[in-house]
Order: C-alpha cells, then structure tokens, then sequence
C-alpha cells in the first residue's frame, strides 16, 4: 500500500499449531476488535480494539510497585485482612497506559493486545511454512473479527498469498457492505462464516447486530463459488431448541453441495475467567449455566448429514491431511458420519 499509513490491529494472540481453525496444521493470528457483543464469548479480550490487561490476583504478593506508578489511582494500597496491607483496584480510571504492567515483577498483570508491525506478523506466521505444506495447512486470520480491519487483512492476505500459502478468514460476516468483502475473493482459500442464529429478532437483540447482512454476505460468497465452512456456535438457552437445529438444517440444506462442511462448537465455561480478569465480569451473562452434553447436539448433526452436507463434525477438528487429494477430506473428532 505505497503512499498509504496501514492501520495496524493490536494482536492478542498469534497462534502455531492450531488444528481447530481450519484444515492442517495451522497458525492463527487473532486481531482485536468485533462488533459482535456475543454474550458468552469465550474470547473477550478479542471484543475491544483497545489494550486491557488482564489481572491475576493469585500471583498478585500486593509489593505496591503498580500504585506507585499508577497516575490515576487506579491502583492503591488499602488495610488488608490482617495487619498487612492489599491491593484495591478501581477499573474507572484505568487509561490503560500500562505502566503498572511493565513494574509488575510477579506477572500478576499482563497487557492484553499486542503491537506488531506488518513484517513481524509476516515473519510469525511463515515460519512454519513446511509444516503448512505437508499436513494440507496454512493460516487463518481470526478475532475478534478480521473484517473489522478490513484494509489490513487485505494487506495480510495478500503478503501470505506470494508465499502460495493457504489462506483461512474466520468471520462472522458482519459487514453491511459487501464490498469489503469483495476483494479477498481471490485471497480467501477457505471462507470460515460464523452463524449465531437464524433468527432476526433474536440475532439483533442478544448479538446486537442485524442479521440480513451476513446472510447477504454469506450467500454472495456462495454466489461467488468461495469455499465457505460454517461454524454454529451452540449456546444453552440461546439457540439448543429443536426449532432452532430445524432453521439452521433448513437454510443450511439449500447450500449443502456448495459447503466445505459444518462444524458445531458446543458452548463452554472457558471464558468465564478471562472476564474475571479483564475487570468485566458483570458483562459475563453466563455465570453458573452449565456446558451442554454432548449428546445435546446429536440431532443437529444428524440433520444436517441428512441434508446432504458431507463433512459435519462436533469440535471443529478437520484434521491433517498429507497429500492434494485428501486434503479437506474430514477425519475430525466426533466426526458424524
């Protein structure tokens, strides 16, 4: 992008060897920043574009270097149980400048989103090129959401892309523009579309954005014969009824010969400490729901391999794969055959 000051996410996480984002062995880079406000995110460090940092009160030994430095006092010591004296932290004023981060001896804090050039990520993620190349893998940019950025994942995509390295976008499809999708067409080797719910109502109210858009943006990817691989997110009390598993069979089935597959990612309680730790635990709606059983998702799978889609797994694993004609072939855990 000669001439032209390339806006630069904060990465919160670049991650090797990952075999749930895709097919092979992959590396995964997560931006920060979506405009989804999903309420059991398991990622919420990914939500904000800003750096947070994360609080860990079991390492924290309360030596008081973080208020000594803090300029808002955010940070203070206050009378502790016994005679000694504890940490008080008051979010509200924090402008996440970080110092209190970089005095920690105890990594009691940690910065959550990191800076990174264009050429640091580059190198990151190419590193492993071998492996990509002999388990049928490559990366796949995440989030948050990449479309978030749209002009830097672009610019990534394209940077990979002279390295003919299998590319992977993990997206919920937010834009109300299909533009900004547009020209990654020819970038995206393999389309990774979120779908929260099929209801319109429930869609807008719970996420807080509409869904018209991403199935506009969803069905010109079809349109455009992109190799698209769906994720539905199966949440407790959000979208487990049978009426629910019937529209997503239903829609999905019109689309079952043009899918790479389905994969049904069972809601789970990881994320609760992360919000603990962020300071934003009242945000975290889902506190004491318990994790489906498997068995729960069963008759989604089922459907949906009577639909006519081929590879439907529970878990998301595709699997690796070691030559051109086996590679997408579904060898996933829990696979549903």
């Amino acid at each position: 992008m000669t001439g032209v000051t390339l806006k630069v996410p904060l990465i919160t996480e670049i991650q090797r060897f990952s075999l749930q984002d895709g097919p092979g062995f992959r590396t995964t880079v997560f931006l920060k920043g979506c405009p989804l406000k999903c309420p059991w995110c398991h990622n919420p460090e990914t939500q904000r574009p800003a750096q947070e940092y994360y609080y860990n009160q079991a390492r924290c030994v309360s030596c008081g270097r973080c208020t000594a430095v803090c300029p808002t006092g955010g940070s203070t010591m206050v009378p502790g149980p016994g005679k000694g004296m504890m940490l008080q932290l008051d979010r509200s004023k924090c402008i996440n400048c970080m110092r209190c981060v970089a005095v920690c001896l105890t990594e009691g804090r940690e910065s959550v989103g990191q800076t990174m050039s264009l050429e640091d990520i580059l190198q990151e993620v190419l590193s492993d090129e071998p492996f990509y190349r002999n388990s049928g893998g490559g990366v796949t940019i995440s989030g948050g959401d990449p479309l978030f950025y749209p002009e830097f994942t672009l610019e990534l995509a394209k940077r990979i892309k002279l390295r003919k390295v299998h590319i992977a976008l993990e997206t919920s499809c937010f834009p109300k523009n299909w533009k900004t999708i547009e020209p990654l067409l020819e970038l995206v080797d393999l389309f990774i579309v979120d779908l929260k719910s099929m209801n319109p109502q429930k869609h807008e109210d719970v996420i807080g954005w509409p869904l018209k858009p991403i199935l506009d943006n969803f069905e010109h990817l079809i349109a455009s014969q992109a190799k698209l691989r769906v994720h539905i997110p199966v949440v407790p009390g959000f979208n487990d009824s049978p009426e629910d598993f019937e529209n997503y069979i239903t829609y999905l089935k019109q689309y079952a010969d043009r899918l790479e597959g389905v994969d049904i990612l069972n809601y789970h309680v990881y994320g609760e400490g992360k919000y603990i730790s962020l300071g934003r635990e009242k945000e975290y709606q889902y506190k004491g729901v318990e994790e489906n059983p498997p068995e729960k998702v069963l008759p989604l799978a089922r459907g949906l391999k009577l639909a006519g889609i081929g590879s439907v797994t529970i878990g998301g694993l595709v699997g690796i794969t070691t030559s051109r004609e086996e590679r997408g072939r579904d060898v996933g855990m829990r696979c549903v055959a």
